[in-house]
């Protein structure tokens, strides 16, 4: 019946046959029939009017399928980021598929690999493990060259692919400058080493405390995931130095790695921020609750800003030169900080 709807035997406004002609027609049970109904009507080829019969209600093309790769799908501001590129998308004539590379580099590979097997017309990657050798970086430049693609939070530096990211080491030095403001002599920056924005924001207030001799700097970088013992460990190790040694202010890749500072301080019987200063990155939706002073990520901006530039490649057949785009990300004070006495 499809094949009738493309090639025009059946238009816009012809009634179909009943259940039981076509059931005959196509050698098929009615629950079949009824059921290709169901699906075509849902795709917007058919209506059905009660007590009239069903018609042909669209002769629109098919959809052009493309993929959104994420590096987690269930939390944090990755489900915003899907919804802003959803909002812009649905719209459109393109059919996206949601992916979720649970931050593993190889079930990203293997499903960037599937997803053009399928013969998808572009892509929105926010890539895992970043700033590793593990990263998919020589498979993205090959698709990059075969289909519009866009990458976000990370600069891969990919000459055929968009990118859209956030001013990450000019946040990094605004964070360690707000500290200087505040008169700490002793700081820590405590970073996801595998990610390319959290080593822009960290290696951004690394070389600004640098610039001060006089200040002390405890760079802490890890490997695995923010809510993982190895990071509360970490951050314990830290603040159990003698008391004339533990940093007096924090800075955080993420609003992932504040929070566990802030349990792992409460457990030291430690203040925020009397005893110690705190600033995190993302503006997560508990870190309000919290009292987080962190960097707003325009996370649902972020996946419309995406989804335009891939429409926009998609319709300059990925002849056009690609975008690459730097947003700011706004500073958000709360009630982690204080004047050091």
């Amino acid at each position: 019946m499809l094949d009738q709807l493309k090639s025009g035997d059946l238009k816009k406004g012809d009634r179909i046959l009943s259940e039981n002609k076509l059931a005959e027609f196509f050698s098929v049970s009615r629950q079949t029939v009824r059921k290709a109904i169901y699906d075509l009507e849902k795709e917007g080829y058919l209506v059905t009017r009660r007590g009239s019969g069903t018609y042909v209600k669209s002769m629109r093309k098919d959809k052009e399928n493309i993929g959104i790769l994420t590096q987690s799908l269930t939390d944090y501001i990755f489900p915003f980021i899907v919804m802003g590129a959803e909002e812009v998308l649905k719209n459109t004539k393109c059919k996206s598929f949601i992916g979720n590379a649970k931050n593993d580099p190889v079930f990203e590979r293997e499903t960037l690999e599937r997803w053009m097997d399928l013969g998808l017309k572009g892509i929105i990657v926010d890539p895992v493990v970043s700033a590793t050798k593990q990263a998919n970086v020589t498979l993205l430049k090959e698709i990059s060259e075969q289909i519009p693609t866009v990458i976000i939070n990370s600069n891969l530096n990919i000459q055929h692919a968009g990118t859209l990211v956030l001013n990450d080491y000019d946040c990094g030095s605004f964070a360690a400058k707000k500290f200087i403001e505040l008169g700490h002599k002793r700081v820590a920056v405590i970073y996801k080493a595998v990610h390319k924005a959290a080593n822009e924001r960290a290696n951004g207030f690394i070389d600004t405390i640098k610039e001060h001799k006089q200040i002390l700097l405890y760079e802490l970088p890890f490997h695995g995931q923010e809510t993982s013992d190895e990071v509360f460990n970490l951050i314990m190790s830290l603040l159990s130095l003698p008391k004339n040694n533990i940093p007096t202010a924090i800075f955080c890749s993420n609003d992932l790695v504040a929070m566990q500072v802030i349990m792992a301080s409460k457990k030291l019987n430690l203040d925020i921020p009397d005893d110690i200063s705190l600033i995190g990155f993302d503006d997560a939706d508990f870190a309000q609750a919290l009292e987080i002073s962190t960097f707003r990520h325009p996370k649902q901006q972020f996946g419309e800003k995406a989804a335009q530039m891939l429409l926009k490649m998609i319709e300059e057949n990925n002849n056009g030169k690609p975008e690459k785009i730097v947003e700011k990300a706004e500073f958000i004070e709360r009630k982690s900080l204080i004047q050091k006495k």
